[in-house]
């Protein structure tokens, strides 16, 4: 195999997930998103990611078949499991609230344990009214193509995805649970009733010629008590019960005008921080591939999942050589030293390469990988010191490393010298096959030196949080190599999660 085609594969696979330095390190997958079961269509469990923790609201049925709201704020344990103490509230009628506290009284129910399935669907277990249950969960979609949330720190006034919770700062009790995407938006509005009882009201709106979104409201008379719900939870259509309007005056403010119940008002909202100001918070990507991130300061916390065994991603260069598949296997040893594994595969599937990593909060370091022949070993490479790669460093910062391979195998032995200049540039929205992402964006300069011969790979790159390495354009000095290679991220299944 050439040279360069050499490096340009093991490149593919140590820019495969690349981040950095934080001063809160986030989850690996960003769970933001209205959870349903499709099957038992009304209810949800609309879920907001910040930090370590799941602001989750589930909007659902009490004893009496009323509507109920309850809430959990779950904080990720050791095992990856989200946990966190479920409470129902009473408060002020919503018509009534007015720059005072509306919740009046909380009402311990028990607790919720959630975490994401190898399938990609969120196991909701919770013990509620001393009743334990299971639910499996999907993510809702409105569109055909939803955008995907991740992290970022900083403001977000230049944002133009509206995906959160949103309140009333000096109304604190009730709030307004918004997924958006493309021009809809779908709100599950958690309040009160006349009665002074949990009460919602969901509503389905478009966007408007003025950039605002307007829509009904709905609200169901009666439902199955959330322990017995095993099929649709109420009866459809769902009864409108009311209109509203949803305006923008950037991505931090905005303003939710309703009539319901044959009260009409307007009330000022923000989005809901419940985390420290340098802890990640989330931000979706606008699903047309524009607007979707954060601005005025605001990066991205982290710029790759990380490893997990099972991962995989599928690219295609344009260089002719086919699908590469690079799959997560998991834990080994590598020279007497405990790695993660990685293993690259061709377009028929065959064993090309396998790669020896470390993972630490900060960095990633590649000790070495061998190259596969037929199912045998054909040559085996060892990087001196290992290779190392900064997650994360902060947008506009500049770092350098150096170090050798040794390489032996099939009657070769020859070492060569890397030397590697890696700068953050930017945060941007970038559209591969897999889909659009909030992205990291990177220059890489390779230069190496093996027999006395120089090589240079300029390389652009972008790196999803949720998925790794997106989208490369690589331009080489290397005689006899394409002048430019791309190389176009397909398909991926990460933590679970399928792309596209």
């Amino acid at each position: 195999m050439r040279i360069w085609m050499r490096l340009g594969l093991l490149l593919c696979s140590i820019l495969a997930f690349h981040p950095a330095r934080a001063q809160t390190t986030p989850d690996p997958v960003n769970l933001t998103a209205l959870w349903y079961d499709q099957s038992q269509a009304g209810h949800g469990l609309n879920v907001v990611h910040q930090g370590s923790i799941l602001f989750a609201a589930w909007y659902v049925y009490g004893a009496d078949g009323k509507v109920l709201w309850m809430i959990s704020a779950a904080t990720r344990q050791a095992d990856g499991r989200y946990v966190g103490a479920v409470n129902s509230f009473d408060g002020v009628p919503f018509s009534q609230i007015a720059n005072a506290q509306a919740n009046t009284s909380t009402h311990a129910r028990g607790e919720a344990r959630i975490s994401l399935d190898a399938d990609g669907k969120l196991v909701f277990d919770y013990t509620l009214d001393n009743i334990s249950q299971v639910r499996r969960l999907e993510r809702a979609a409105l569109v055909a193509n939803p955008p995907t949330c991740t992290f970022v720190t900083g403001s977000r006034v230049s944002a133009s995805n509206y995906t959160d919770v949103w309140w009333r700062q000096s109304e604190s009790g009730w709030g307004i649970s918004i997924i958006h995407q493309g021009d809809l938006i779908f709100i599950a509005w958690y309040t009160y009733g006349a009665d002074g009882k949990a009460m919602w009201v969901t509503g389905l709106a478009t966007r408007q010629a003025d950039g605002s979104f307007s829509g009904e409201l709905n609200r169901p008379a009666s439902g199955t008590p959330f322990n017995m719900i095993n099929g649709p939870a109420t009866s459809f259509p769902v009864p409108t019960v009311g209109s509203f309007t949803l305006s923008f005056s950037d991505g931090e403010t905005g303003n939710f005008s309703y009539t319901l119940d044959g009260s009409t008002q307007s009330k000022a909202i923000t989005r809901l921080v419940f985390v420290g100001e340098t802890t990640p918070v989330s931000v979706c990507a606008d699903s047309t591939g524009g607007g979707g991130g954060g601005g005025g300061g605001a990066s991205l916390a982290v710029c790759d999942p990380g490893f997990n065994a099972g991962d995989f991603r599928t690219s295609l260069p344009n260089n002719g050589v086919g699908e590469v598949t690079e799959r997560v296997v998991g834990p080994g040893t590598f020279q007497g030293q405990s790695v993660t594994v990685l293993e690259q595969f061709d377009g028929n599937g065959t064993l090309t390469n396998r790669y020896y990593q470390q993972v630490t909060p900060t960095e990633y370091l590649t000790l070495g990988n061998e190259a596969f022949q037929n199912g045998a070993v054909v040559l085996t490479t060892v990087f001196n010191p290992p290779a190392r790669f900064i997650r994360v460093p902060a947008i506009n910062e500049t770092y350098t490393v150096s170090y050798t391979g040794t390489s032996n195998g099939s009657g070769l032995s020859y070492t060569t010298q890397y030397q590697e200049t890696i700068k953050r540039e930017a945060d941007e929205v970038k559209t591969a096959t897999a889909g659009t992402f909030n992205s990291c964006k990177f220059k890489r300069n390779i230069v190496t030196t093996t027999f006395g011969v120089t090589a240079t790979v300029d390389m652009d790159l972008w790196l999803a949080p949720q998925v790794g390495t997106i989208y490369t354009r690589a331009t080489t000095s290397t005689p006899g190599a394409p002048p430019q290679v791309l190389i176009d991220l397909q398909r991926a299944r990460v933590n679970g999660v399928d792309f596209p």
